[in-house]
């Protein structure tokens, strides 16, 4: 009786390689999901969650010095600052969502400050939430916390150094943190939180200090 020797099987080495290249792949798409390689803004919105307002491409087109309506009747204006954070217009304003909104007014060439921003903003209405605070932040640079009462108009003034309008001479980014927004719902997710109303916003050169 003879015996019978096994012959090697080529397609082996090529079943292991698909295999290797297989598990290759699956560990280069995890790497993808944590180290994904995406704007910052993105990556603060959707993947970090540090911020509740993504990064919209407005073009903040503004006139310096045009007092821009935040109510129904201002929106053609409002609209090419708003850069996120907000819902509306109402009839009473422009809801700020979440815990940040951000305005974007293009500078005009030349631009060197200081400049004055003049807000005009009131704090919503419920029950247990007497004010909101809202702090000020002008490129990045936190220069005011101010806190809104409920239910009253509140007109804000902040002067912005020229410094720091020569970092950025194009374009002026405000950003409006708020700490204390609410979940008007149990089933709000953060970035449908809600703080306060803006009535009006306003940019134009600072007065000569005495």
């Amino acid at each position: 009786m003879s015996s019978r020797t096994a012959s090697p099987r080529p397609w082996r080495p090529i079943a292991y390689g698909v295999v290797a290249l297989a598990i290759a792949f699956e560990l280069l798409v995890v790497w993808w999901m944590l180290h994904p390689e995406v704007p910052a803004d993105y990556r603060a919105y959707y993947i970090d969650e540090t911020t509740t307002c993504l990064n919209q491409p407005v073009s903040g087109d503004y006139t310096l010095g045009t007092k821009v309506s935040f109510l129904s009747d201002g929106r053609a204006l409002a609209m090419p600052l708003r850069v996120c954070g907000w819902e509306g217009p109402a009839g009473d304003g422009t809801h700020a969502v979440g815990q940040t909104a951000r305005l974007r007014f293009a500078l005009p060439p030349g631009t060197t400050g200081p400049l004055a921003l003049h807000l005009d903003l009131v704090a919503i209405e419920r029950e247990g939430h007497p004010s909101q605070r809202v702090g000020i932040a002008i490129n990045g640079r936190v220069l005011d916390t101010v806190t809104a009462p409920r239910g009253e108009p509140l007109a804000v003034d902040v002067r912005i150094p020229a410094e720091i309008i020569a970092a950025h001479p194009d374009r002026l980014e405000l950003e409006l943190q708020l700490p204390d927004a609410i979940s008007m719902s149990p089933s709000d997710s953060k970035t449908r939180m809600r703080s306060i109303k803006l009535l009006s916003a306003q940019l134009g050169a600072a007065k000569p200090q005495p």
